[in-house]
């Protein structure tokens, strides 16, 4: 058999292609892309045949999750196998997930690596609930947060469990263990408190983040090692999919080899089919083993895109970032998006109402905000990637799930882990140089579902020439580092060369998140010096000034970015360039918003407003001018600082109009600027600066500032509900009907009972 795929759709061998396959099966389980292949070829293209063998089909694949009958002895095996897992572990689990658990409870730090479609959630999720003591969950992005505190609220009902997406030790007086879900950088909580919890297992979801060559990399490795060194009894779990060498997270943060143990699995859940296309979009099957499945690609006499949108099934198109911001893909993907119509559903303008309500977009074409990535939700497509606000994913993400998304057009964001599983996965384009990333993106083509039915999934590469470099994809094996960059010479700008040290010689603050040098540098007469001018800039006695004062007071306004820039250059040892300076102004400008309680609406507009000429364009039409001649404002968009060699930029390009001014790009740069700037390093700084100067002066009105860099308010009482995870539009609503917060819990009003449902999410869990 060398050429399969012509033999199959010919109709020729198939009683012998399908006893070869079933024998592969039977004897070393679906571990082989090759034979899931051919399955998906016989399912699709000879229906009534496959359905004569799916009973053992199912059986060998040993998805015992499904209600798979047992027609044959060897089927009656299977089944005892089953009973086994289920007899000793009290779940429906298939073998790999047993292993898993297995893995788990043998051992102190245990490692894996397994497809996207194994099952592994389910298997966490139960390991969670087991659990007798604090549980730490560290996972990549903040969405996939979101994901696991769902799943465990409906998994875990005792509201004696807390479950939270920060570190906090509160609600004790309810409270008998605590499951942490964070991003590494979050986890960081945890040291400062470190004595407060009893951390049984540590769970790092996603793992293959600590091999990114970057400052999110460095970081993932630091947490390992404080986490190891705060809890060096605790349980260790590290998750990737697709890595030949799960062994290197052991080896590179010096676990004890001998209470340790690593796997790799390969058996598969779902089936998966491949095919190119030419320039006329025409379709052709092509094989990953050519001596089995054959070297010729062959014509398919179907659009798989189409025929799934039309099926109401689902479609993800893997697009670089730029063509979603420059709309390119609208254009290339015309034919598709004209086949998703408006979705008559009410739960929809549900999903809208909530994301204007919090981005302050409109869907009206013709109106300032008008977002298009929100109007898009009415057909059912989907724009998923890093830059999108948080809330905005998670609203998102619930859309998709709810079964409302026809086309998701997403950057490599989907590769951290986020379980949205598609159809079909088309790669608009096929990164050679990434291939971890390649192969998670493609594990997502194929849904994994409990119905009696063989599952499989398409996937789908933009050209006829890629062939051969998805193939080696495909087919070479993907090894992590075994050497921590913690640990590595020169692999960081020297920015970092500090951050590294500190962690390998145990001299970071935990409280501060900085090393002893960088506090060193924050406590000089200097910056102190610093510290009492932006103080004397931003009170009027104890009180704050008015934002109108420091907008129309050029010289206040330029005087306190000045005294910020002056702190931050003190606080990283050398000038910042003009291009950093650009940047650091922006987000200095975004913290005296959030000091002075705008909202992330609030700011989008703001922001709008100037780099559009909003304002300017409406004098104009209302006096019956035309627009056509104005141009955008210069506007400074978000890049990574430190960077030396960064250059004076504008977001939008020489030439934009004034009116054409993108709202949704306004919204992923501030996005981009909260979360990855001012979030994962400024605000450490900033809070440490005003801390450390309030200790030594007693200075309030420092501690009144460091509290709003670090909470957005020094209200005690809602600090402590930003503690219990509120947010402010939470705190908005709840804050009449709750008598006392403290940290042993809340005590609500009878009022309580007068809300809604969806205004008690979340506070359910403390109710």
């Amino acid at each position: 058999m060398n050429d399969l795929i012509k033999d199959i759709i010919a109709g020729e061998n198939i009683e012998v292609i399908f006893k070869t396959v079933l024998n592969d099966l039977y004897r070393i389980g679906p571990t082989s892309t090759t034979d899931m292949e051919i399955l998906s070829y016989l399912f699709l293209y000879h229906p009534v045949e496959f359905e004569k063998y799916k009973t053992a089909i199912l059986n060998y694949m040993a998805v015992f999750y499904k209600n798979i009958d047992r027609d044959s002895l060897k089927d009656v095996i299977f089944g005892q196998y089953r009973k086994y897992i289920r007899d000793t572990y009290n779940k429906e689990y298939t073998p790999i997930q047993a292993s898993v658990i297995k893995g788990i409870d043998a051992n102190k730090c245990f490692s894996f690596s397994a497809p996207t479609s194994t099952g592994k959630s389910y298997v966490f999720m139960n390991k969670i609930q087991e659990c007798q003591n604090d549980v730490v969950v560290v996972v990549p992005s903040r969405a996939l947060i979101n994901e696991y505190y769902l799943k465990l609220c409906d998994l875990i009902q005792d509201k004696a469990v807390n479950i939270l997406t920060f570190i906090d030790k509160i609600n004790t007086k309810k409270s008998k263990r605590n499951i942490f879900i964070v991003t590494p950088e979050r986890c960081r909580e945890l040291f400062k408190q470190k004595d407060l919890f009893n951390v049984e297992l540590f769970l790092f979801d996603e793992a293959q983040l600590s091999n990114e060559d970057s400052k999110r990399g460095l970081y993932f490795d630091s947490i390992v090692r404080r986490c190891l060194k705060a809890y060096p009894d605790a349980t260790y779990v590290f998750a990737h999919p697709f890595v030949k060498n799960p062994e290197s997270q052991i080896e590179k943060n010096h676990f004890n080899s001998e209470t340790s143990f690593a796997i790799r699995y390969t058996q598969k859940n779902v089936g998966q089919m491949f095919l190119c296309r030419d320039n006329n979009w025409k379709f052709y099957h092509f094989g990953i083993d050519t001596s089995i499945m054959g070297r010729k690609k062959r014509a398919c006499n179907f659009d798989p895109i189409e025929k799934t949108i039309l099926n109401n099934g689902s479609v993800l198109f893997y697009i670089s970032k730029s063509k979603i911001y420059n709309k390119e893909f609208l254009k290339q993907f015309d034919r598709y998006i004209s086949l998703c119509t408006e979705i008559e559903d009410p739960r929809i303008n549900d999903y809208i109402e909530k994301i204007k309500l919090y981005t302050g977009s409109d869907t009206a074409i013709n109106k300032n905000h008008y977002s298009q990535m929100t109007a898009l939700l009415k057909r059912g497509i989907v724009i998923h990637h890093g830059s999108l606000p948080l809330q905005t994913r998670i609203i998102i993400e619930q859309f998709t799930k709810e079964g409302f998304c026809r086309i998701c057009f997403a950057t490599s964001t989907l590769e951290q882990g986020i379980n949205m599983p598609f159809d079909v996965v088309y790669l608009d384009r096929l990164e050679a140089s990434k291939p971890l990333s390649v192969k998670n993106l493609i594990g997502r083509a194929g849904r994994s579902t409990l119905d009696n039915k063989f599952d499989f999934g398409y996937v789908i590469i933009n050209s006829l020439n890629n062939r051969t470099k998805f193939r080696e994809v495909m087919t070479n094996e993907e090894e992590l580092d075994n050497v921590s960059i913690l640990e590595k010479e020169d692999q960081q700008d020297d920015d970092y060369t500090e951050f590294k040290e500190a962690i390998l010689n145990g001299t970071l603050s935990d409280e501060f998140n900085l090393t002893e040098n960088e506090l060193a540098k924050l406590s000089t007469d200097d910056i102190e010096t610093i510290a009492k001018n932006i103080l004397d800039s931003l009170f009027i006695k104890e009180n704050f000034i008015s934002l109108d004062e420091i907008r129309n007071d050029e010289y206040c306004r330029l005087s306190l970015y000045s005294h910020f820039k002056s702190l931050y250059e003190g606080y990283l040892g050398r000038s910042l360039n003009d291009g950093e300076s650009n940047v650091l102004n922006t987000a200095i400008k975004i913290i005296i918003w959030r000091v002075y309680g705008k909202t992330f609406k609030n700011m989008c507009w703001y922001r709008y407003s100037h780099a559009s000429k909003s304002h300017e364009r409406d004098a104009r039409e209302k006096s019956g001018k035309g627009t056509d001649d104005l141009m955008a404002h210069f506007f400074t968009g978000y890049n990574d600082i430190p960077n030396k060699n960064l250059n004076v930029f504008s977001l939008f390009p020489m030439g934009t109009k004034a009116k054409d001014v993108d709202y949704d790009i306004i919204m992923y740069d501030t996005y981009d600027y909260i979360d990855k700037l001012i979030g994962f390093k400024l605000s450490d700084v900033f809070y440490a600066t005003f801390f450390k100067y309030f200790e030594k002066t007693n200075d309030t009105r420092a501690l009144k500032l460091a509290k709003y860099i670090k909470y957005g308010t020094d209200e005690e009482r809602y600090i402590w509900m930003l503690r219990y995870g509120l947010s402010f539009e939470d705190i908005e609503v709840l804050d009449k009907h709750i008598d006392r917060i403290n940290s042993e819990g809340i005590l609500f009003k009878k009022s309580i009972n007068d809300i809604t449902e969806e205004q008690k999410v979340a506070i359910i869990r403390y109710l």
